[in-house]
């Protein structure tokens, strides 16, 4: 997928020629080479080659070098009418907006989650965002909103709803019982929240931005005791970036200066558990009741349209 500025002329060689030439004089290369394509015209892509080659090399002096040219001329030639260009904007890819599930995707004001967003949105997914409101631990919900407000302007049109459920008194819980699993079971009672917003909002699945080994929550045996019997597909399209490839997918999006100075949770351990078990995690959840508590939580969330 690319784009590119072209001058527009009739299907006919005459004009065809008369249009590289034209762009050819304004830049006076030293080499050049036609790079001509045809669709339901009469003469073939070697003919074009050849009559808007000669041209501009009568008009300009400039000698043809098909390996390694100082200027390329682009010629689509189509039934009715044809397009030559110097320049390939190249197109960010993807699928169209729409064409795939729709998705919910965790923010937390932090640099990675809008661009594990914007990335399953380039794979045609819709979403909705969901905040983790924890203050007094962390406050970004500035944060979140503004980013909300940069992928919408991604979204063709769409709206996207931004939601936030108030977790700090589940925070609280956890790390006065299970200080060192904070975030493991912090984690573990957003996936139940996540588990029953994605019924609300018509979602397939769950998205976060987790980079593999990027901090010490996200390892493997962390992630699996994080999402041990949980009835939900998480993605985790950022899983094998490295911290320099997610800042500039960020930059090229538009939310790293909205993100890069978000402040880290201060419920976070000084020592984190790094290898957590999965039996342990799930038995810690049975006795905090994390379940029960997640279905109160949700039914404090709000919810607000961006875009």
């Amino acid at each position: 997928m690319s784009a590119s500025p072209a001058t527009t002329v009739p299907s006919a060689l005459e004009e065809i020629a008369r249009a590289a030439v034209d762009l050819a004089k304004e830049v006076a290369p030293k080499s050049f080479a036609i790079r001509p394509r045809r669709s339901g015209v009469s003469f073939s892509s070697e003919e074009i080659g050849r009559a808007v080659g000669e041209a501009v090399r009568v008009a300009t002096g400039s000698r043809v070098d098909l390996s390694r040219p100082e200027m390329e001329i682009f010629v689509e030639a189509r039934r009715e009418r044809s397009f030559i260009f110097t320049r390939i904007v190249p197109g960010l890819g993807g699928l169209p907006l729409g064409s795939q599930g729709k998705m919910l995707a965790l923010i937390s004001g932090g640099i990675d989650s809008p661009v594990a967003a914007w990335l399953m949105m380039k794979r045609g997914c819709p979403v909705s965002l969901l905040h983790f409101d924890s203050r007094p631990y962390a406050d970004a919900i500035q944060q979140c909103r503004r980013s909300a407000e940069v992928l919408a302007e991604w979204s063709a049109g769409r709206k996207i709803d931004l939601i936030t459920v108030p977790i700090s008194r589940g925070i609280e819980k956890i790390a006065a019982h299970y200080p060192r699993a904070t975030c493991i079971l912090c984690r573990r009672l957003m996936y139940l929240i996540a588990a029953q917003v994605i019924e609300k909002q018509g979602c397939l699945g769950v998205v976060t931005g987790y980079s593999m080994g990027q901090v010490a929550s996200q390892t493997a045996e962390n992630i699996l005791a994080e999402q041990a019997g949980m009835c939900l597909p998480v993605f985790h399209p950022l899983i094998s970036m490295d911290k320099t490839e997610i800042v500039d997918l960020a930059r090229k999006i538009g939310t790293y200066a909205i993100t890069e100075e978000t402040k880290s949770c201060t419920a976070v351990p000084a020592k984190p558990m790094t290898r957590a078990g999965k039996e342990e995690m799930l038995r810690a959840e049975e006795i905090l009741g994390l379940r029960e508590m997640a279905g109160r939580l949700v039914e404090e969330m709000k919810v607000e349209r961006i875009g």
